[in-house]
């Protein structure tokens, strides 16, 4: 009973990370770093994960259930990063709760899972939502470490237009995330 309760409090934590929660926060920031584009990104700390973002982002406080906004201080579009475990659920299991909470938000069609490994060798499983429109507004990646400790990246991409700009930040984010448990 007490492995189910966990599993479940688990993936629910990770599938929370589709829900919008804006918050002001206090993550310890370093100063910008150009990462040989336009772009300026700057490494964020929490106690439970580090990873870069925009530096002209602002990242929200943790909410009780480990989830965390980042959004651009002009502009549309969200990033968020949400925590759990540790978990012994199985991606397939993850991805199914994960979709319960991510179609209560908004409506769409989500694509296959695809298992791999991040650039710092996190277990990784990626897939995206289509909107109504037929474009992927809504991209998730989930890592694992060793311990089963879960980090649940995503973004909301405003609009088609903007998607390879978006995109890029997202694969940043996710290319620069460790786990510190």
């Amino acid at each position: 009973m007490i492995k189910v309760l966990t599993t479940i409090r688990s993936i629910a934590a990770v599938a929370g990370a589709a829900l919008a929660f804006n918050f002001q926060g206090n993550s310890a920031q370093t100063q910008p770093k150009n990462r040989g584009s336009k772009m300026k990104f700057v490494l964020v700390e929490t106690p439970k994960y580090s990873m870069e973002i925009p530096a002209d982002w602002t990242m929200g406080d943790e909410t009780p259930w480990g989830a965390t906004d980042i959004i651009p201080k002009v502009g549309q579009g969200k990033l968020g990063a949400m925590t759990a475990g540790p978990t012994q659920a199985s991606w397939a299991e993850l991805f199914e709760t994960s979709m319960y909470f991510i179609k209560r938000e908004e409506p769409g069609t989500p694509t296959a899972i695809r298992e791999g490994k991040t650039k710092l060798g996190y277990e990784s499983a990626s897939f995206e939502v289509i909107n109504n429109k037929g474009f992927a507004s809504r991209r998730y990646t989930l890592l694992r470490n060793g311990s089963g400790n879960v980090l649940a990246l995503s973004i909301k991409i405003p609009s088609q237009a903007e998607e390879e700009a978006f995109i890029k930040i997202f694969r940043h984010m996710v290319d620069t995330a460790k786990l510190k448990s």
